[in-house]
């Protein structure tokens, strides 16, 4: 049953006549015609009681492509031997072409006999069988390649007397599927410490590209520069200078690490979240490759960002990633720490962590104190209203003192106190100002503060905490 799939030689034959008589111009044509005709005629049970001899092709009627001339008609010129180089490529090229068109005829009968009445008359026999997927298929190309090539060694023998020929071997054509990623690496011959940083618009120039040594001694000059002049503006512009000349070299290694890491920790000091999230970002990918860090310290600073953002997906799954020894050390302990106290909405436990956080991890706090602030706020407000001490709200709250919570309150209009009564102020001024006691004011830490009238301005002031600006995530 799977012999009546079986290509007939007669059409085999049609097929390599059709492919060795079109042109680059008409070789679409011809392939598209030749495929519309053999399956018309599988549809029709006639592929073979076809006279494929006598088939002829409307795209090849109006041009044929002229034969080949022999190797001993050619003279020894230079453009004679280009004409056969050219001709010798293109035949290479025809046997790809037609080891293509047979693969896709292939598959293109093989799904008609999913969907005709043939494919219940063949049973399971695949037409697979009849292309030889595994062993006929590299029969047919070495036959192909033994038929069309087989006074290809002799003639190579005599065009090599006279020039080097180009070599035509089957890795010449690449696959262009693949990236070659070594044609576009960079290694940098400059030796300027200092570069400011540009968007790359097109190939980077080595010329102007630093190399790993000329790296290491940059970042030696902008740690003594940070330290004695502070200027975040262009400690930063360079750094990401180095880092664009790290990543086009494809340098990963303790180097990179090192460079990422100093770069995340000046960001946090200036609280620039958008240039810590780029480096901590790069730094997870590079920790993955298992490249030594302080890894633990970043862990630590990711799961506080995460409680920034309130996303509460990553935190989970970030929890799920933690082993015993992750959780053991001391800066992810505190991580955890806040994060159990944000859950349980323990703010006297968190802002008792904000004042000891190891590392730097009080400025990844910095960025949602406030936020945590106004939630405080609210639970003290109807926890203790009508009224409140001030000096209650700034040690609890974590405030330096009494001004700076009267400040946090004013800026958030919620800086309402209850008027004392003229007893409680001359009780509570000095004997030396008892006598002006009208007209006078308690001082900021003897206030107490209108904890009911601040309820509706902390919930207006929430509004604006409700979204999370996340600055340069990738």
């Amino acid at each position: 049953m799977a012999t009546q799939t079986e290509w007939p030689q007669s059409l085999k034959d049609f097929a390599n006549r059709a492919f060795s008589a079109c042109t680059d111009s008409n070789r679409k044509l011809v392939s598209d015609e030749l495929r519309a005709l053999i399956f018309q005629s599988f549809q029709e049970g006639t592929i073979h009681s076809t006279d494929w001899s006598k088939v002829e092709l409307k795209s090849l009627s109006v041009s044929k492509k002229q034969p080949i001339k022999k190797r001993g008609a050619l003279s020894g010129s230079p453009s004679t031997l280009d004409d056969l180089a050219r001709k010798e490529k293109r035949a290479r090229r025809f046997e790809k072409d037609q080891e293509e068109f047979l693969r896709s005829e292939n598959e293109g009968l093989q799904s008609a006999t999913a969907s005709t009445s043939l494919a219940g008359r063949l049973g399971n026999a695949s037409l697979d069988s009849s292309i030889g997927a595994n062993g006929r298929l590299d029969q047919r190309r070495t036959a192909a390649r033994g038929h069309s090539s087989s006074s290809l060694p002799s003639r190579k023998g005599k065009f090599s007397q006279m020039t080097p020929s180009p070599s035509f071997a089957e890795g010449e054509y690449a696959d262009p599927n693949v990236i070659d990623w070594d044609e576009h690496t960079v290694v940098g011959t400059s030796t300027k410490l200092e570069k400011p940083y540009l968007r790359l618009t097109s190939a980077p120039d080595p010329k102007t590209v630093r190399p790993l040594s000329t790296l290491q001694q940059t970042l030696e000059l902008l740690k003594k520069k940070w330290r004695t002049e502070g200027n975040y503006a262009y400690i930063c512009d360079q750094f990401k200078s180095m880092r664009q000349d790290l990543t086009v070299q494809r340098i990963k290694n303790e180097f990179t690490v090192k460079v990422y890491e100093i770069h995340a920790r000046i960001a946090l000091e200036k609280g620039d979240l958008g240039e810590y999230n780029q480096c901590q970002s790069q730094l997870r990918g590079l920790y993955a490759y298992n490249i030594p860090g302080c890894t633990m310290e970043f862990l630590a600073y990711r799961i506080l960002y995460l409680l920034h953002t309130r996303n509460r997906r990553d935190v989970n799954a970030l929890m799920a990633e933690l082993t015993a020894g992750h959780k053991a050390e001391p800066a992810v302990a505190h991580a955890l720490s806040v994060r159990s106290a944000l859950v349980t909405g323990n703010y006297h436990k968190f802002f008792e962590l904000y004042n000891d956080a190891p590392n730097m991890n009080a400025y990844v706090m910095d960025h949602f104190v406030e936020r945590e602030r106004v939630n405080a706020l609210l639970v003290i407000a109807k926890g203790y209203r009508p009224h409140c001490p001030l000096s209650f709200i700034a040690s609890e709250l974590a405030f330096a003192d009494a001004m700076e919570a009267h400040e946090f309150l004013a800026s958030h209009n919620c800086a309402t106190y209850i008027d004392p009564t003229p007893t409680e102020l001359v009780a509570t001024l000095s004997p030396r100002g008892k006598k002006k006691a009208k007209g006078q004011s308690l001082p900021f830490e003897k206030r107490n503060w209108d904890a009911k009238t601040a309820i509706d301005a902390l919930n207006g002031a929430m509004e604006k905490y409700r979204k999370v600006d996340i600055k340069g995530q990738i």
